[in-house]
């Protein structure tokens, strides 16, 4: 098996710091910090230091902030929460999957198309609905007005689970999503936040007055603190690095089709797409060639599913990569990756 040396897809390890913080946490932070024990007490100062660090990295309130252990639950609690039966429930056909499925289990509900550019068709969004509206998108980073389109409905919940801490939320928002994967966090836990609670109900059968199940793991939630206060990235260093890499794309390899690329964009996503290639042998090559890279649907990559954000915008989704670019990376990396699919196209 050929070693990755240049990993451009969406997962990476957590860092050594992130890692450590979370095996001391799972010593000093294993108890219920409901209970009355002392180790409960030291389980409960831990988990207010890291809601703190979380509040202040998303700048958000602390009451604001419910921790979720499971990132489909989370958006689920937050869109369902806001919900009512006879409320209009809209969403991008850009949105992540998962949304879109819940989307279409409502009654009363639309879909909201986007421009080849990427960008939600405002005059679609009826004026008294609950809109989700996603940030940024995970397969383009192309970013949505947040305040323009905000403005046409009702309920905002946004969804920020690859933006993070990235883009602030702004003021027109009522909930929103995080995954503490934006941020170098683990997996397995996720924050939802609440602008309004008098807004929001708990949608799932409960007796007491809850906001979250609240069965989430403490040191996971810990790593995602250590993640957040250890988080740092140059904006203008990844809009270098994506710009550097479309311009090779495009001088390299002019059949490509690099998405998004007059859009308003984080620039950390990248979607390119070959026509005459096919995005699984692409992934492959491109492996055996020490590079890792995604292909297929953001939100389902686990069998390359076509894109549904390519198919949205109007673009082919056979022969399509996904790129994620990061702080560590260099322009020797992107040269060395994009000669490689050059070499990969050659077979096709």
């Amino acid at each position: 098996m050929v070693p990755i040396t240049g990993n451009f897809a969406s997962e990476t390890p957590v860092s050594k710091v992130v890692s450590t913080a979370i095996s001391a946490a799972f010593e000093a932070g294993w108890a219920d910090p409901k209970k009355l024990s002392q180790a409960a007490q030291r389980a409960k100062i831990l988990q207010n230091q890291a809601l703190e660090a979380l509040s202040s990295g998303l700048g958000i309130r602390v009451d604001q902030i419910e921790i979720v252990g499971e990132s489909e639950l989370a958006t689920y609690l937050c869109i369902a929460g806001f919900l009512e039966p006879e409320k209009q429930l809209a969403v991008g056909e850009i949105d992540r999957g998962k949304i879109r499925a819940f989307t279409r289990t409502h009654l009363n509900h639309s879909m909201i198309p986007v421009d080849a550019h990427g960008y939600l068709d405002g005059g679609k969004i009826p004026a008294d609905s609950l809109l989700t509206l996603q940030v940024a998108n995970g397969e383009t980073g192309i970013r949505q007005d947040l305040e323009k389109l905000a403005a046409r409905a009702r309920i905002i919940v946004l969804d920020a689970t690859y933006s993070g801490t990235r883009i602030p939320l702004g003021d027109r928002w009522d909930g929103a999503i995080f995954s503490a994967n934006a941020w170098g966090g683990p997996s397995g836990i996720s924050v939802m936040a609440i602008s309004n609670p008098s807004q929001w109900r708990y949608p799932l059968p409960h007796i007491a007055p809850i906001r979250t199940p609240g069965g989430y793991s403490l040191p996971l939630l810990l790593g995602a603190a250590v993640a957040m206060e250890n988080f740092s990235e140059d904006p203008q260093r990844i809009d270098a690095l994506n710009l550097y890499l479309r311009q090779k794309i495009a001088a390299l390899i002019p059949s490509a089709i690099v998405v998004g690329d007059t859009s308003a964009k984080l620039s950390n996503f990248q979607t390119i797409v070959i026509p005459g290639t096919v995005s699984e042998m692409l992934v492959r090559e491109l492996e055996a060639s020490a590079f890792s890279v995604d292909a297929g649907s953001a939100c389902s990559p686990a069998d390359l599913v076509p894109s549904h954000v390519l198919a949205a915008m109007g673009l082919p989704t056979e022969g399509s990569l996904r790129l994620t670019l990061r702080q560590e990376h260099t322009e020797a990396d992107i040269d060395a990756l994009v000669h490689a699919l050059v070499e990969v196209c050659r077979n096709f």
